[in-house]
């Protein structure tokens, strides 16, 4: 039992840490144990693969990738059982398919007292790419008093059909195969087993003690008392990962009620998410600006007592936001409105940078327009000939805007617009252009 639960275990750690080979599938795998009303063995078998290790296909109006799942178990080397599940993956934004997101799913046995050998194959049907793992999965004696633990992300009550092969009741309990605990998603690392006692023992005050380690260093333990009140209760226990550092921890849980004891060990790793900063320009507070040209959203009240790197966050997080919103990548976005920004610095800069300049500011929001005609107003105005440019868009959306060299100096003023809820018009707009404009000019 001892060299089968070692193997087990050097086996979950390679699927766990993802060490597939670089054509492989990378899939996290993690088998868990409990005990049935007749004393059978249930084994959940739960799987999770990284969105950006599959291949999405465009189809309509989402994205979608399939994934074979195929399963033989082994008993005395003789085949006694295969399972094939198709699972048919869907997302609606396609940046989803190159993110930290994960597709999860279970499958369950019943299995007769002995030892077995699960050999698994998982395959990408788009990108053909697949893994092999072999699970030896011992069962747990009828008469144990504690089934295997458990690592979840998430543990709520939920009563939706969300994830729901991972609910017991109203409570929904989202394991996590690879054991991957990143401290921004995952405040706790949530440990979820069952204790199976009889009616003999509940006179008995059982105890469970939970410890943690790191390096071989204890960095957290707990003891609890226990009393049965039912022949199988479900525990739920939280390892808050607040004060914990990034890397590999070991736990064990120990259950002890009358003369019977038995624990369970289990490990998890602690990350912290690599903080990406979005932004265009070097200054928050210019930044701040520019974004305002996308978003209608007010700076916090306090905005003036923000730290540099607080403001920094602050605008990177309003990046991101905009970038999902318009379907494409922060990096895609980014590195567009960057190069705006450069052509109207380049181009439409006078006594102020080109960015911040009405005609910069409509050529950093949509880029170059489809039609520009640029003309000089007539004689029959109460000021001199001053040039102006008409932008007309076409292809993404439609919209007119007029803007007009009123001081004569190449900073052309936004005067007319249609099209465009964000800008406004000059209501005077004709008084500078004069009774003789031609406005069939802004038609589009």
């Amino acid at each position: 039992m001892k060299n089968i639960k070692l193997y087990l275990l050097i086996i979950l750690i390679v699927a766990n840490t993802g060490l597939i080979f670089a054509e492989s599938l990378t899939i996290h795998i993690s088998p868990h144990r409990y005990l049935n009303k007749d004393k059978t063995t249930i084994v959940n078998l739960d799987y999770q693969v990284p969105y950006n290790n599959l291949k999405f296909v465009k189809h309509k109006n989402g994205y979608y990738a399939e994934l074979d799942f195929n399963i033989d178990i082994f008993k005395s080397d003789s085949l006694i059982f295969q399972k094939n599940i198709r699972d048919n993956i869907g997302i609606t934004n396609q940046f989803d398919a190159q993110s930290d997101k994960a597709y999860l799913n279970r499958v369950s046995f019943i299995l007769v007292q002995g030892s077995y050998l699960f050999q698994i194959k998982a395959t990408d049907i788009n990108s053909k790419k697949s893994a092999t793992i072999s699970l030896p999965i011992e069962t747990l004696a009828p008469d144990t008093i504690l089934s295997d633990i458990e690592l979840c992300s998430v543990v709520r009550p939920d009563s939706s059909a969300y994830l729901e092969k991972f609910h017991r009741g109203n409570t929904l309990y989202q394991s996590q195969p690879s054991i991957i605990f990143e401290k921004r998603d995952n405040p706790y690392v949530y440990l979820s087993f069952e204790v199976y006692t009889n009616e003999s023992l509940r006179q008995d005050m059982g105890i469970l003690v939970l410890t943690v380690q790191k390096d071989s260093i204890l960095v957290f333990d707990d003891m609890m008392d226990y009393i049965s009140y039912n022949d199988c209760e479900r525990i739920n226990l939280t390892i808050p990962l607040t004060d914990l550092n990034t890397g590999k921890y070991n736990g064990n849980i120990i259950f002890q009620i009358g003369e019977l004891s038995e624990e369970r060990d289990f490990e998890f790793f602690v990350t912290e998410p690599k903080i990406q900063l979005y932004y265009v320009l070097i200054n928050p507070d210019d930044d701040y600006k520019l974004l305002k040209y996308f978003i209608s959203e007010n700076a916090p009240g306090n905005w003036k007592t923000y730290s540099y790197d607080a403001k920094r966050q602050y605008v990177s997080r309003c990046w991101v936001k905009l970038a999902d919103a318009n379907q494409v990548s922060p990096e895609s976005f980014i590195r567009t409105i960057r190069e705006r920004v450069d052509y109207a610095n380049k181009h439409f800069s006078h006594f102020n940078n080109g960015w911040t300049t009405d005609i910069g500011r409509i050529y950093i929001r949509h880029g170059e327009p489809d039609d520009v005609e640029k003309g000089t107003t007539l004689d029959n105005t109460r000021f001199v000939r001053k040039d102006f440019q008409i932008w007309k868009y076409r292809s993404r959306f439609n919209a007119v805007y007029l803007f007009l060299d009123i001081q004569m100096n190449g900073n052309y003023k936004l005067l007319y617009v249609d099209g465009d809820d964000r800008e406004s018009s000059n209501p005077n707009y004709m008084y500078y252009l004069g009774e003789d404009f031609d406005t069939s000019l802004l038609r589009n």
